[in-house]
């Protein structure tokens, strides 16, 4: 069954120090548990992505999100989700370029996976690499199964879940 310390034990670590990945460009990002102040830059980067991105995140038209849904998305429930962002650097810098997050089902037997990028951060293997951050902290918090809601017309996301799913050998449920 799962447990909240595994969730907790990484929001404590990404917290206490800076996990660095490296994108596909050479530069390094960090990843960090979103916070509350970043509300703000949460609505912007909604708002840079496309109509058809918007759609997939949330697989229905919603054209902005408001202040108190940007404020909801950055208040994880502690006791079963973990939401990491990727920071911004240079002309971003301070911005949320995206992040993946899971959200542990009452059950404490499934937890939920979702992940959404800026443009500009879009092929760089940050999606990939902040969805297995998740979905290694739904592991080792005791969850055996991982799932996610993708559009069957959302290839890349679909190719990234099955990927990222096999690393961490957990079980993958798509329902498109």
């Amino acid at each position: 069954m799962g447990n909240t310390r595994g969730l907790r034990a990484l929001r404590e670590e990404l917290e206490a120090r800076k996990i660095a990945v490296e994108g596909k460009d050479g530069r390094f990002y960090t990843l960090r548990p979103i916070r509350l102040s970043d509300a703000p830059s949460l609505m912007r980067g909604y708002d840079a992505m496309s109509d058809t991105s918007k759609w997939f995140r949330v697989l229905h038209a919603l054209p902005h999100l408001t202040e108190s849904m940007a404020r909801a998305f950055c208040s994880p429930d502690p006791n079963r989700e973990l939401c990491i962002v990727v920071e911004g650097f240079g002309e971003l810098e301070g911005e949320i370029l995206g992040g993946a997050r899971i959200a542990g089902a009452v059950d404490g037997i499934s937890a939920e996976f979702a992940v959404s990028l800026r443009p500009e951060a879009q092929g760089l293997g940050l999606a990939r690499k902040a969805l297995e951050t998740v979905i290694k902290a739904a592991k080792e918090s005791g969850y055996r199964e991982v799932w996610g809601s993708i559009s069957s017309r959302n290839d890349p996301m679909l190719a990234l879940a099955r990927v990222s799913a096999s690393v961490y050998d957990e079980t993958l449920m798509i329902f498109p």
